[in-house]
């Protein structure tokens, strides 16, 4: 019985080298009305501390398969130092915030990005592509400045306390963490 053809790329993005995956995905067109900001958790999306190229690649197609980042939104990436040149490489012109050490680097990078930038001044749309728990009280505070925030998650992943805080969830294909 013959594979799909899903199914070969998807064993060959596991197996092959980051090169395979190094063509973006297309953006999807400009929103219909606001402005939409995704505040990516590289280590969380990518289910692991040591992340490697392809599997931030993956993630990122994922991601993009799942939510479809349009024309006009903002990418902002959070990675640890030792994470930050795969986060880098998989997200063409996203932006990535100065690499934190420590177990919450990213978070805390992400965290204060969220408090100090206007976000919800700035921002319609919300998307946190993370499922860790200590969000949940930046998007409490997102919502309640006026912002309709979602959180991408990978399956299984999503903390309770997250999902109270968020108008939206929508878990990513299994192709980013397989």
């Amino acid at each position: 019985m013959a594979a799909s053809s899903a199914a070969v790329i998807h064993r060959l993005a596991l197996t092959a080298p980051a090169r395979v995956l190094a063509l973006a995905p297309s953006l999807a067109p400009t929103r219909d009305s606001g402005r939409a900001v995704h505040f990516i958790d590289i280590e969380n999306l990518c289910g692991t501390s040591d992340v490697r190229i392809y599997r931030a690649r993956l993630a990122m197609r994922s991601y993009h398969a799942t939510v479809g980042i349009a024309v006009g939104d903002q990418v902002i990436i959070g990675a640890s130092h030792h994470n930050a040149i795969p986060a880098w490489n998989a997200w063409p012109g996203a932006r990535l915030l100065i690499p934190r050490s420590g177990p919450d680097g990213a978070d805390l990078a992400l965290r204060e990005a969220i408090r100090t930038e206007r976000i919800a001044e700035r921002f319609s749309d919300v998307f946190l592509g993370s499922g860790d728990g200590g969000f949940a009280g930046d998007l409490a505070y997102l919502a309640e400045a006026g912002s309709t925030t979602h959180v991408v998650t990978r399956p299984g992943q999503l903390s309770r306390r997250l999902r109270m805080a968020a108008h939206h969830v929508v878990t990513l294909t299994p192709s980013a963490h397989a």
